[in-house]
């Protein structure tokens, strides 16, 4: 039996190589060094900065909370910078790392959370923390303050980084922030891995759109969103309780209001999962939320239906749509084999230097990537193989969050346990 591949090369070639062409020749020409806000000067400076409010969710963080606070407290930021921890019903020693964090800490603000309103969910904790600054401060101009979400293993290491977002604010088009994401752990191979996924399919992705279509979306740790856009969509949250990636969600929705989504040149780094087991669960939730998302805008139709631009609407089509990819690259696989092992015969007209320019378009954006973060010349051929091999474990994550879908099982928030202090 012959089997003719041209259909998949054409996918491939529309899908993956000519973005993965564009995301790399547009960052060659245009990210020649990481993008710099400049101080307002000394009559500009007289202008309010906006008001940052962190807030940090937190269920049984007792053991990296004080340090992730020690850090955020020492920054520079020119404006009011202000911390809010949503105890969401810990049972460990969270409740006393909090108490001695208030005493050492000025402007840091702790909302106890009980059961059975606790435990819900991320999306529900922040809710309850927007809820609970909108009524300590009902007289605060929400246009000009800023609300920012951290994990409670979040930490910052550039000096500038609060700075930074505070001049991106003070563009009044701006609704919404997110910076880049880095592992601290990564001296371990599958946290390297992990920071290897973040800069290569993220970082790099989420700088072009910000040049471009504009279609930045919100990640977990490291987001910023104006008090007043959480206003506006409070009635439904404003985060989704329901939804296993609610920063994703909540991206969508922000998009459809007057205004843009930025992303920020800078990072927060993070504590990297370091078993298979902890990263597996961690991936399924992000696949089920992903999934859930791309259920409600695009199965729907709704997403294109928005009166967003043309092009944002193509960009976020196309970027919640790329879970069929792992599934397609897996037949591709399978075929191969049973090819190989004479089952059938596999006919492909296109010339075979498309065929191998198809299987690995997106290795140069990966080695750019992680060039512009610093990695040497001889490590980056290394970390994109590796990387390669590992990004298949998004296969089985997906699949088992399709079963979960199908079978109509419950959305469960499942927290990652940390390592490190």
């Amino acid at each position: 039996m012959t089997i003719y591949t041209d259909a998949l090369t054409i996918f491939f070639f529309v899908y993956c190589l000519l973005y993965n062409a564009f995301l790399f020749f547009y960052g060659v020409v245009k990210y020649r060094q990481r993008t710099t806000l400049l101080p307002p000067s000394e009559e500009e400076s007289k202008v309010d900065w906006p008001i940052l409010t962190l807030m940090i969710p937190a269920l049984n963080e007792g053991k990296v909370l004080y340090k992730t606070v020690e850090n955020l407290c020492e920054q520079y930021y020119p404006g009011t910078l202000e911390i809010l921890i949503i105890d969401d019903g810990s049972d460990d020693d969270t409740p006393a790392v909090t108490a001695v964090i208030q005493r050492e800490f000025s402007d840091v603000y702790v909302y106890r959370r009980e059961p059975p309103q606790a435990r819900q969910g991320k999306g529900a904790a922040l809710n309850a923390g927007v809820k609970f600054l909108f009524e300590k401060f009902p007289d605060r101009p929400k246009e000009d303050w800023v609300i920012g979400v951290f994990d409670a293993d979040g930490r910052i290491e550039e000096l500038d980084f609060f700075e930074q977002v505070g001049l991106a604010f003070r563009d009044e088009s701006v609704n919404a922030l997110q910076c880049g994401v880095r592992i601290r752990n990564r001296h371990k191979l599958l946290p390297l891995l992990q920071d290897v996924e973040f800069v290569a399919f993220s970082w790099i992705v989420q700088w072009v759109r910000d040049k471009t279509s504009g279609a930045v979306a919100l990640g977990g740790n490291g987001q910023f969103v104006r008090a007043d856009c959480l206003a506006m969509l409070q009635s439904e949250g404003p985060w989704l309780s329901t939804a296993l990636t609610e920063d994703l969600e909540i991206s969508i929705r922000i998009h459809q209001l007057p205004g843009r989504i930025r992303f920020l040149d800078r990072h927060v780094s993070q504590e990297g999962v370091e078993s298979w087991k902890a990263l597996l669960k961690q991936r399924h939730r992000w696949a089920w939320g992903t999934l859930q998302v791309f259920s409600k805008y695009v199965a729907s139709g709704a997403l294109w239906r928005s009166s967003m631009p043309w092009f944002k609407k193509l960009d976020l089509h196309y970027y919640l749509t790329f879970w069929v990819v792992p599934f397609i690259v897996l037949g591709s696989w399978l075929l191969a084999l049973l090819s190989l092992v004479g089952y059938v015969r596999v006919s492909n007209h296109f010339e075979a230097g498309l065929l191998w320019a198809n299987s690995f378009s997106f290795w140069p954006t990966m080695a750019l990537a992680l060039h512009k973060t610093g990695a040497s010349w001889l490590s980056i051929p290394k970390l994109v193989v590796l990387g390669t091999l590992y990004s298949y474990h998004w296969v089985s994550v997906l699949a088992w969050a399709w079963v979960d879908m199908f079978r109509r099982k419950r959305p469960h928030w499942l927290k990652t346990q940390r390592i490190y202090s």
